[in-house]
């Protein structure tokens, strides 16, 4: 096991970094490359990787480093001045795919319940393709990359507590809490995390870190980063939040912090040699070839849909809130890539039974495609805001 683990991890960490000098060199997103390389080493094409569960790990390990360090280099005052921008953009690009999608799953004869389902399923972002590609074109710390991010938060937060509505009417019987009960069941952890999380931060955090500076050992700060990091995430887990969540934010309240060029550095380090690789390969992983000839124009039609309503809902959304076209259009971008939020929903969707085994790999092939997609997007609208200001 060992031995097949380690030949994964040498293929994945060769084929990321030339796929990313490739892409370089015809000037596409790197992430490109990356997601791709799963499709070509995995069961689709070459069948020399698989997705087993110690990459899955790997791969959750990657996407909770990668919002953190999303956190780290984000500022706190910008995402508190875009606030209003961020709730709109989440709204809409909930609204629309919930929609959309639902009544076109219906049009292929799905039932109301699975179709609402998927729905939901759709209206759910990924913002941690979007990160890495506006990092790559230096967009992350700007008006547009905090609207992304808080809107991410917000879409996140949302969709889950509707899959949580959903899981609970569906499991209710006569024992079930209602009324209070059930409300405080969907929100009240929820809202304790966040207190808590404020408290922390208000009383805990910087005499911590300055215990922690006390300490006489190699690279303290970052190995005590990186416990909170993985601290914050199995606490938002725990409330039934995505774990990304906790570790965006407290990596966001580290941002403040002295050290935080030197954690941001060496967790990049960490993170981008082996963590975050694994994590875009492993999307690719789940493409099955099948799926295209079973299920082709509903693969079709829910790629194009779900490209469209979260890029016209980000767009909505920025213009509602006064920030330009060219802005509003990397917003839309922004918000289309599905990753890892979708297949955790879609995933939790079969265990349920909203979703039937034989939508279940139409649903994980047009996530991803919209996931590949998305990078495209960015890197189109933010070319066409270079080409403006030229102008």
């Amino acid at each position: 096991m060992l031995i097949e683990l380690l030949l994964s991890l040498i293929l994945i960490i060769i084929g990321t970094k030339l796929a990313s000098h490739l892409c370089h060199r015809i000037g596409i997103p790197a992430v490109i490359g990356e997601l791709l390389t799963g499709v070509i080493l995995g069961p689709a094409l070459l069948g020399l990787v698989l997705h087993t569960e110690v990459i899955s790990l790997f791969a959750e390990i990657g996407v909770i480093l990668l919002m953190f360090l999303a956190g780290l280099e984000s500022d706190l005052d910008k995402l508190k001045k875009y606030l209003k921008p961020s709730v709109m953009v989440a709204l809409f690009g909930i609204l629309l795919p919930m929609v959309f999608l639902s009544g076109a799953a219906h049009l292929f004869d799905i039932s109301w319940k699975e179709a609402l389902f998927i729905g939901v399923i759709f209206s759910a972002t990924s913002v941690s393709i979007s990160v890495q590609v506006l990092k790559e074109y230096k967009r992350l710390d700007t008006a547009e990359g905090s609207v992304i991010l808080g809107a991410a938060v917000v879409d996140d937060i949302a969709v889950v507590l509707i899959v949580s509505l959903f899981s609970a009417f569906l499991s209710m019987d006569s024992t079930s809490p209602n009324g209070i009960g059930l409300l405080w069941e969907l929100l009240g952890t929820k809202i304790l995390f966040f207190l808590g999380l404020f408290l922390f931060a208000k009383f805990i955090l910087n005499p911590l870190l300055a215990l922690v500076k006390k300490i006489v050992a190699v690279e303290v700060e970052t190995a005590f980063a990186l416990v909170l990091c993985f601290a914050f995430a199995i606490l938002s887990e725990k409330v039934g939040m995505s774990d990304v969540i906790g570790a965006f934010f407290i990596g966001l309240l580290l941002s403040k912090h002295e050290s935080k060029d030197k954690m941001e550095h060496n967790v990049s380090v960490i993170s981008y040699s082996l963590f975050i690789p694994v994590f875009f390969v492993s999307i690719g992983l789940d493409i099955e070839l099948s799926a295209f000839k079973e299920y082709a124009l509903l693969i079709i039609v829910f790629t194009i849909l779900a490209t469209l309503t979260k890029l016209i809902g980000g767009y909505i959304g920025g213009r509602m809130t006064h920030l330009g076209k060219e802005q509003s259009l990397i917003i839309g971008a922004g918000m289309v890539s599905r990753g890892e939020m979708a297949l955790i929903i879609v995933k939790m969707g079969e265990n349920i039974g909203l979703v039937s085994p034989g939508h279940y790999s139409a649903i994980i092939v047009a996530v991803i495609l919209t996931t590949l997609f998305s990078p495209l997007l960015i890197k189109f609208a933010v070319e066409k805001a270079e080409k403006k200001q030229l102008a």
